[in-house]
């Protein structure tokens, strides 16, 4: 969150707001802000150490923010996620729009759109290639005011585990409430053992492939060990250049208990390939859930989930936009889903 920059000097709107780049001292008064946008029931996960987390240590950078300011009062926030994707062996710097806030007060007044397109446009004055997200239903026809494009939903892959409970669920609300527990090490201790990081290094930059984020320890510790509140798993078979490695957690979707793969690392040795496929096969056994889903990545392709297992349900994930900025030359359009074969942790709201 730095203030340098031709941006960081603070600009007068014709309603008496001033908009410009946060600082670090605007910490406290931006999570007060968060807190007060979206009330108690969102503000527990709101602390300064989720922010700092999220925005200051993430390994592809630090957020950029921009602020509304009336009279040396903070009343609009919006921030965006700096990301790398990978795509063809080619490193692609962008931004996710993420967090934004408005305080009660001042809604109506179009803070959040001119917050969103000066921050998009200084993203391109740097040269990011796009700004992407996953907006839901209600705020996505926003986005798509200011430009954003619709991508569409990317195939998730399904192993059913125990397809009559999950029925019975679906139709009659029966089946606990609970989240179950993962038996496999949590991701805090277990991405910092040297077993899982010969895997790591072993797998390099990932394979080579459409749009996918490439599983480096870096990001691997800073994306699933490091959260606050972490509640991943990994699940380890082999290593070396041999091994593989799943990243999971459960989630309730209604009443239906899935185990989300949200990360595979492996590499392109028939071994590494073979024990990713085994840990697929087998990532049921990893909890008491009624399915596991995955997306497919070059970690995964949808040869290795078919082998394992698991059906595709078409346009089934989130919804992707994206707003190209500044593409390099030959880079494949981020605007056609074919282009795209993320991980669901890539996707995941955090």
């Amino acid at each position: 969150m730095s203030a340098t920059g031709p941006h960081a000097a603070g600009t007068p709107e014709a309603d008496g707001l001033t908009i410009r780049r946060a600082t670090p001292e605007d910490e406290g008064a931006i999570i007060q802000l968060i807190r007060e946008s979206m009330g108690p029931d969102d503000a527990v996960e709101w602390s300064a150490e989720f922010w700092r987390w999220k925005h200051e240590r993430n390994p592809f950078g630090t957020s950029p923010v921009l602020v509304a300011e009336d009279a040396g009062r903070l009343v609009g926030l919006r921030t965006f996620m700096r990301w790398m994707w990978t795509c063809e062996g080619r490193p692609v710097p962008a931004v996710r729009a993420v967090d934004t806030a408005t305080h009660p007060d001042y809604r109506g007044r179009g803070i959040f759109r001119r917050l969103t397109v000066r921050l998009r446009d200084e993203m391109g004055e740097e040269g990011v290639a796009m700004v992407f997200n996953t907006p839901n239903d209600k705020s996505r026809p926003g986005y798509l005011k200011m430009g954003w494009e619709v991508v569409g939903n990317p195939t998730v892959w399904v192993r059913p585990v125990r397809p009559l409970r999950a029925a019975r669920g679906l139709l009659s609300g029966d089946g606990s409430p609970l989240a179950p527990t993962v038996r496999a090490e949590a991701a805090v201790t277990a991405l910092d053992s040297p077993g899982v990081a010969s895997i790591v290094d072993a797998a390099g930059a990932g394979g080579v492939g459409r749009y996918h984020t490439a599983p480096t320890l870096d990001y691997l510790r800073w994306r699933y060990g490091a959260i606050p509140g972490s509640d991943y798993h990994v699940a380890v078979r082999g290593d070396g250049s041999g091994g593989a490695l799943l990243v999971v957690k459960t989630r309730l979707r209604g009443r239906i208990r899935e185990l989300r793969v949200c990360d595979v690392v492996a590499n392109e040795s028939a071994e590494s390939r073979r024990n990713a496929r085994v840990l697929l096969r087998r990532a049921g056994r990893l909890a008491h859930v009624d399915a596991v889903i995955v997306m497919p990545t070059p970690e995964a392709r949808w040869s290795d989930l078919a082998r394992a297992g698991y059906v595709p349900v078409p346009r089934s994930g989130p919804t992707l936009t994206v707003y190209p900025l500044d593409l390099a030359p030959g880079v494949p359009r981020p605007t056609l889903l074919n282009n795209w074969s993320s991980s669901i942790g890539a996707f995941e709201l955090f």
